[in-house]
């Protein structure tokens, strides 16, 4: 039952959100690896994000341009969807990518050829619904455990950078602030945080009883027989 449903919907997907936690999963690495060079020209060349959020397509997959071509997805390699997969990546079919996603392929059974993207398209709207990236396990097949989809905030950090940055693993000024923060730093401002709200709250207390003991003072006097 399991193996029928999974082979009907197809399989869960990490979604990658950003710079570092692409780095983190190996895609295109090392050299002669070229899927990161890929991913670089597809969010650079390939698509535009509108002011929805829309991934529209700056080339069209379906007229094979850049070496794009069918990606059926016999193994339920990702999730099933009425719209039609492509593929791109395959420098045995690399038709007008950038020298630079091709400079290191060897045209050897080896790692120079093993990363890829995949896109589910809309052609209707000229949109890319989700966007993948892959590795080859064998000649035929890809691997599960080694297939993620691209959100569009990674899609918009990449577009932040050079390809240089990119491929040396920079991320933008956001991300970086936000990784960057040591622990021990966090701590101290969670503790001087704690210290503020800690000296508040005795600051109010004071206040507080100094004001109920001045008030009983002042209603003593006030009851009390001339």
């Amino acid at each position: 039952m399991c193996t029928f449903f999974n082979r009907i919907v197809g399989k869960m997907v990490r979604t990658l959100n950003n710079v570092s936690e692409l780095r983190q999963t190996g895609f295109g690495q090392p050299s002669p690896r070229h899927g990161l060079s890929l991913l670089w020209w597809f969010a650079h060349d390939c698509v535009k994000i509108d002011s929805n959020g829309r991934m529209i397509a700056e080339c069209n997959p379906k007229n094979g341009a850049f070496g794009f071509e069918l990606f059926h997805n016999r193994e339920s390699l990702l999730p099933y969807t009425d719209l039609l997969y492509y593929e791109v990546g395959n420098l045995h079919k690399a038709r007008s990518l950038p020298p630079y996603v091709i400079e290191k392929y060897t045209g050897y059974s080896d790692d120079s050829n093993t990363d890829r993207i995949i896109v589910s398209f809309d052609s209707r709207l000229n949109k890319f619904e989700k966007i993948y990236v892959t590795q080859h396990s064998d000649q035929k097949n890809f691997e599960q455990n080694r297939t993620y989809c691209i959100s569009t905030d990674l899609l918009k950090d990449i577009k932040e950078l050079s390809r240089e940055d990119f491929l040396r693993g920079r991320t933008n000024r956001s991300e970086q602030f936000s990784i960057s923060m040591p622990p021990s730093v966090q701590r101290r401002q969670t503790n001087t945080c704690l210290s503020c709200k800690c000296r508040c709250a005795l600051i109010c207390c004071s206040l507080l009883f100094t004001a109920i003991v001045g008030g009983a003072i002042a209603l003593y006097l006030y009851l009390k027989p001339k």
